[in-house]
């Protein structure tokens, strides 16, 4: 998967700075990439509660290491999933086994 932040909108001039918006595409290479649109506040949130490094975290990580003048430098950015690409074109988790034996 990759994510990728392709807008940046700025909150009204009255309104709290944690409504910045980020619109993003998550892309598994499987179907037609998913566009979604995620506050800074909700960033903050899921950031703090998960720590795994797949593509959406490490786009969320991105986005609330920023500071505001570089909101806009974020757009264009794509963030890359640490899982393999699979035979068919999609990605896949890894996986250890371990034996007994």
């Amino acid at each position: 998967m990759k994510a990728t932040i392709i807008a940046h909108e700025s909150p009204p001039s009255d309104a709290s700075v944690e409504v910045h918006r980020f619109q993003f595409l998550l892309d598994d290479g499987t179907v037609a990439p998913l566009a979604e649109t995620i506050s800074l506040c909700t960033a903050r949130v899921i950031v703090e509660n998960l720590k795994d490094g797949n593509a959406f975290i490490k786009m969320l990580q991105a986005i609330v290491k920023a500071q505001p003048a570089e909101y806009d430098a974020l757009v264009g950015q794509v963030f890359p999933d640490h899982y393999p690409i699979s035979s068919d074109g999609g990605y896949r988790a890894t996986r250890r086994e371990h034996s007994n034996r």
